[in-house]
């Protein structure tokens, strides 16, 4: 119990030092119930691997599914989570306004439900929602028992409709009487004239001066401040007022009552009312977690296959970015990598040039991801796991247990020892600092070892040479250089991985004002040697870092010739394909003009010999051999042009009459369709998955065939015809369908509702966010065959229905 107490503590330290609880806040504003809001308050440090990869996994889902166009059902629902717990003992009930959270609650299940299972693209979403419960049972003694507004409907029970029945007349008279009291009393002059009758404890009063107490008569139950106004009961509306009151003691018991009823089948499902909540309350979570990735602009990285390595791409830290850009600076990101054979990045360079940044966004990065956050980088970017975080940053100075900063540090240091493994991150800030330089670089110098021999990974700044020497001389560690612009004097905030970086002591000193005899005198003492050294040192950081950009500039290059070259192999194989088939199809166009031309000239030979060669019946043989002369001329034109374009075009047969089966393509279009009915001087066409109905002289046969498109005979077309219209329900239910998916389904709805007659007719989207409804409703107005539209009545299904007249 102790340990996990101090792992608790360390942990709460960790969030302080890294600023998490700032994210916490953040995400718990975005919650929409009490169950999500409390999982934001529980979220930790996950140290199981498989865990940490089903709420990934979750997290990426979700946030796929909010940014497709499919309507993500609400998870909000009202405060349920205690009265459930006081609902367990025998005759306790559910307080009216707990009723309608868990109308709430349960809509939202039956929502979710339906909206992923008509989807295999959120598996694990799926596989969350699978077990829940929608209870239609519950839902339908809620429905009858409240109204929209979560208040007991007066049709839940005859004696609770009698008793409000008779209240509401009670109530009716006896305003009537208060009104004729206070015009008798203000003809008197009893009452003030712009008086109006109060509301005390549920008995209706009448404010009257005190000199009229006498005159009216009755009970003065409240005397204003002032002295100057009695709230008087008239003796004749004391008895309706007690009549009054014992009606509504009467309601309360009767609505008692019918709490009491219901509560008996929520308790005996009440597991799974608490399972439904747990549920709900997850999916809500991820939701917050993908609304507020997508306001950091971050993603669900995968993890590393190796298990072993991490190389993250343009990592920002989001608290630090949006501070910058509140004042109109841009967040220079950071690039790095660990790995097997680099466990370790120790970054050194000037104060104030941004190690410790670096270091923070590693380690917030880190903890966000192992929270089952998405944490903001590039894409193409990759993360591991660690077991434990370790992180000693800035001055931890204890006071308490008379502990100065540098004993703090070494306490750190110990814990680190004893509880680090190969798979542990550890962050240190100022590597050594906080004693005498010589000895604080040596013990630094031997914890590393030991870091180093464990195989733990981390993350170090320092200023010390010596620690600096020590990575580039052994495996494992690797330096790392904040950039400084020694031009301008000022640091770059930019980690380049490969060099150790210079502190600029010198260049600073001298860009604030520093006496240059001082400089001098500090230049001297150090020699001319360190001081060049440390020049070249950043000369050749500099280089580097230039020849890296244009490396990968280049590479970047490479990559999108590359792209390009593919997509234009991919359209050169797609062109010769289409061009062989466009010649093959040629020659046996021109294969079958041969044909007809050679049937064509027997054909006339025969008729002049049976003509016995008269003169007038061979110039009609003749005249009609060159009509087909011209003829297969034209076609075999038309065939040789389709054969060298790039085009698929096919040329248009002669028209043929529309009827019932006839394959026909729009004025202007190139999508067949097939005729289904014929109405007049119009026809009902179906194309796909659309049906509609055109004008017939905007139609045009064809003989092209096409998959979606099968010649049906008339009597089986009238046959199905007829089974639609029996079949057909004035209902469309489309939620949980794509805004895209939805929009067909209800063009098809209103297509088949105006031609069988129907009007009204219901469409059912849900809630949700509102872009299914109001991409529908866009629809609907642009429709002139609707008349009008408008939400459903609030006890048949209110703003989730809308109902259509045509």
């Amino acid at each position: 119990m102790k340990g996990n107490h101090s792992l608790a503590a360390l942990e709460k330290q960790l969030e302080e030092q890294l600023e998490f609880g700032t994210i916490r806040h953040e995400l718990y504003q975005l919650c929409d119930n009490e169950i999500s809001q409390f999982l934001v308050e529980r979220i930790a440090f996950m140290q199981e691997g498989k865990r940490l990869r089903t709420h990934l996994a979750r997290l990426k889902e979700m946030t796929a599914w909010r940014a497709s166009e499919a309507e993500v059902p609400g998870f909000r629902f009202g405060a349920i989570r205690e009265a459930l717990m006081a609902l367990r003992p025998e005759g306790s009930y559910l307080p009216v306004e707990s009723l309608r959270a868990l109308s709430q609650l349960l809509i939202s299940v039956s929502e979710t439900k339906r909206a992923l299972e008509r989807t295999d693209d959120y598996p694990e979403l799926r596989r969350l929602a699978e077990q829940s419960d929608d209870l239609p049972e519950i839902r339908r003694r809620l429905h009858n028992l409240i109204d929209e507004e979560g208040a007991v409907r007066d049709t839940a029970s005859k004696t609770l409709r009698a008793i409000r029945e008779e209240l509401r007349q009670l109530q009716g008279s006896l305003g009537q009487t208060m009104q004729s009291i206070l015009r008798q009393a203000q003809s008197a002059g009893w009452v003030e004239k712009d008086a109006a009758p109060a509301m005390r404890d549920g008995r209706l009063l009448l404010p009257i001066i005190p000199a009229a107490k006498r005159e009216i008569g009755g009970i003065v139950h409240e005397e204003s401040s002032t002295g100057r106004t009695l709230y008087l009961e008239p003796a004749q509306m004391v008895a309706m007022n007690n009549r009054i009151k014992e009606k509504q003691s009467e309601e309360q018991r009767e609505i008692v009552r019918l709490l009491r009823e219901f509560s008996t089948y929520v308790r005996r499902d009440i597991k799974a009312v608490q399972q439904n909540c747990q549920i709900i309350g997850q999916l809500d979570f991820n939701k917050a977690k993908a609304q507020l990735a997508t306001e950091m602009s971050a993603i669900v990285p995968p993890l590393s296959r190796d298990g072993a390595s991490m190389e993250w791409q343009v990592a920002r830290h989001p608290l630090l970015e949006r501070h910058l850009k509140a004042r109109d600076r841009k967040l220079v990101p950071l690039t790095v990598k660990l790995s097997r054979e680099q466990r370790i990045l120790l970054i050194s360079g000037p104060n104030a040039g941004g190690k410790s940044i670096a270091l923070k966004t590693v380690g917030l990065l880190q903890y966000m991801l192992q929270c089952g956050m998405a944490v903001p980088m590039m894409e193409h970017s990759n993360c591991r796991f660690f077991d434990r975080i370790f992180i000693d940053i800035g001055d931890a100075q204890s006071l308490e247990n008379d502990l100065s900063t540098y004993s703090s540090h070494l306490q750190s240091m110990k814990r680190v020892l004893k509880e680090a493994t190969r798979d542990s991150l550890i962050l240190i800030d100022e590597f050594g600092s906080g004693t005498e330089p010589t000895i604080g670089g040596a013990i630094a110098e031997a914890l590393l070892e030991q870091f180093r021999q464990r195989g733990s990974y981390g993350v170090i700044t320092t200023h010390y040479g010596n620690l600096k020497d020590y990575a580039e001389k052994h495996e494992g560690i690797i330096n790392g250089a904040m950039l400084f612009d020694r031009g301008r004097i000022e640091p770059l905030y930019e980690l380049f991985i490969g060099q150790p970086g210079s502190s600029f002591g010198i260049e600073v000193a001298k860009k604030i004002g520093l006496p240059s005899e001082i400089i001098d005198y500090a230049g001297e003492l150090v020699g001319s040697d360190y001081l060049q050294q440390d020049k070249y040192l950043q000369d050749i950081i500099r280089d580097k870092a230039y020849w890296k950009r244009k490396r990968e500039e280049v590479k970047r290059q490479e990559r999108e010739l590359q792209q390009k070259r593919e997509k234009l192999d991919l359209r050169w194989d797609d062109f010769s394909e289409k061009r062989k088939s466009l010649l093959a199809k040629a020659e046996r166009e021109a294969l079958e003009i041969v044909s007809g031309a050679n049937a064509s000239i027997e054909r006339t030979i025969r008729e002049i010999k049976e003509a016995n060669a008269e003169k007038e019946e061979t110039l009609k043989a003749r005249a009609k051999l060159e009509k087909k002369k011209a003829h297969l001329e034209r076609h075999q034109r038309k065939a040789t042009t389709r054969a060298t374009t790039k085009t698929t075009t096919k040329a248009t047969p002669p028209t043929a009459p529309v009827q019932i089966g006839s394959r026909v393509t729009l004025e202007g279009g190139n999508e067949v369709g097939e005729v289904l009915e014929i109405d007049g001087k119009k026809a009902r066409v179906r194309m796909g998955n659309l049906t509609m109905t055109v004008a017939i002289k905007k139609l045009q046969s064809t003989q092209r065939a096409t998959t979606e498109v099968s010649v049906r005979p008339p009597q089986m077309i009238q046959q199905q015809s007829s089974e639609r219209r029996l079949n057909f329900k004035p209902q469309l239910d489309c939620r949980g369908m794509r805004v895209e998916e939805g929009l067909r389904a209800v063009v098809q709805f209103i297509d088949d509702a105006d031609h069988y007659g129907y009007s009204p007719v219901r469409i059912l989207h849900g809630t949700g966010t509102g872009a299914l409804k109001q991409a529908i409703r866009e629809y609907l107005r642009t429709d002139p065959r609707v008349t009008h539209f408008e939400d459903e009545h609030t006890d048949l299904g209110g703003a989730g229905i809308t109902v259509v007249t045509l």
